[in-house]
């Protein structure tokens, strides 16, 4: 009887244990370019960190997934470095499908709060809007069009993976000029891709538009120049011994040869390559092209153009442009190696434009930044490549730049 009487007691404390014990949180990175280090929680407090995954210094990307927090309210905290714009994390409660800013009220640039729905078993965080091989895919998959464009493997990574690239062919033997358009030569910056996508969605379009680019331009576009840190969720920026942006002098990765022999070979007019800068509201809060030391009036002209065709509410003013000589833009920022403006410059003798666009994470002096508006900034540079190409002038000298 005592023993029966034992194994009875052991019972009911068992179950009223397993039923008073909280839910367990899981923090992980198991989720598309996922990117944490996950230290402890305490109380209501989760410790965590971004992994810098062989940069030599700090940078900001994370991206990670809660589950198990359902009707908590949790803080999360930054140990490492800052990592979190003004508005706050991203935050999706259906694996992907849409984002919302948590917006700037208890967010630091450490710290973020969330109270976590009765109903959410499963919350994404990511520090900027994600954007994935396979939502390239997924675009190009509904576009018309699609006999006007191949798609085909630039290379292979180091890895094994296949970088992707687009071509667009014009009906004339002689096309009125060639375009190259690059991405994700720092492989975290991800919100950038949406203004890439946009521009080539203006070629793909039934439109007055569309039709006049499939006839005149010719279009080669690398989606993701660093395609193994855009899929593993790694930093990019400052990758030793140096990031894909600084790899123009020795070519390291296997994606930068590869994409200098395409330039060669495509010998474009036209060069744009999209990035986001900065993190936070410390300077960086518009869209801006950081000129060099080359920069001539045609870039400034197209600079003007940008912002009288531009779409999407982002505000782009191309005053807001960097002179070379500010602030990073110097040429003590290219002891790495030369990155890939500089290259095109040196050897591709018939360029005409050749850009950096630096797209913000937050806002865009003043204006929210979502991807639908990046995609019609992105849509408005197009307008804009019509236009110059057309021979509309706006500026026909270079204006002259307050002492800094």
């Amino acid at each position: 009887m005592r023993t029966i009487y034992l194994a009875v007691v052991a019972l009911v404390a068992a179950f009223f244990t397993s039923s008073c014990t909280p839910k367990q949180v899981v923090v992980d990175d198991q989720l598309p370019a996922g990117n944490i280090v996950f230290e402890r929680i305490i109380n209501d407090t989760v410790y965590v960190h971004q992994s810098l995954r062989g940069s030599k210094k700090a940078w900001f990307y994370w991206a990670f997934r809660v589950r198990g927090a359902q009707g908590k309210r949790l803080t999360f905290v930054f140990t490492k470095s800052f990592a979190l714009c003004e508005r706050g994390p991203l935050v999706s409660l259906d694996k992907g499908k849409s984002y919302e800013y948590l917006a700037e009220e208890g967010s630091t640039p450490h710290t973020f709060t969330y109270t976590f729905p009765d109903d959410a078993k499963e919350v994404w965080f990511y520090e900027c809007h994600p954007y994935t091989p396979q939502m390239w895919e997924a675009f190009l998959s509904k576009r018309s069009h699609k006999g006007d464009f191949e798609t085909g493997v630039l290379c292979k990574t180091r890895k094994g993976r296949d970088v992707p690239f687009f071509r667009m062919t014009t009906k004339n033997s002689l096309p009125k000029k060639s375009v190259v358009v690059s991405a994700r030569h720092h492989c975290s910056e991800a919100p950038a891709s949406y203004v890439m996508e946009g521009f080539v969605a203006a070629f793909l379009e039934d439109s007055q538009l569309g039709a006049w680019l499939r006839e005149n331009v010719e279009l080669t576009v690398v989606p993701f120049v660093d395609m193994d840190g855009a899929v593993d969720g790694d930093q990019g920026k400052w990758r030793l011994p140096h990031d894909h942006n600084r790899d123009y002098t020795e070519f390291l990765y296997p994606e930068t040869a590869a994409f200098a022999s395409l330039m060669a070979e495509t010998e474009p007019q036209v060069f744009m390559d999209f990035h986001n800068p900065k993190l936070y509201k410390y300077n960086d809060n518009y869209i801006y092209t950081p000129y060099k030391a080359f920069s001539g009036v045609t870039e400034y002209n197209f600079s003007a153009l940008i912002e009288k065709y531009q779409e999407g509410d982002l505000d782009y003013r191309a005053s807001d442009n960097m002179p070379y000589g500010v602030s990073w833009n110097k040429a003590g920022n290219y002891t790495d190696g030369l990155n890939v403006t500089g290259w095109v410059h040196n050897n591709i003798k018939s360029i005409e434009i050749c850009r950096t666009f630096e797209i913000p994470f937050a806002y865009a002096n003043g204006k929210l930044v979502y991807p639908d508006k990046m995609r019609k900034f992105g849509h408005g540079i197009a307008r804009a490549l019509k236009a110059y190409i057309e021979g509309e002038e706006l500026v026909t000298e270079i204006p002259v730049v307050p002492a800094q």
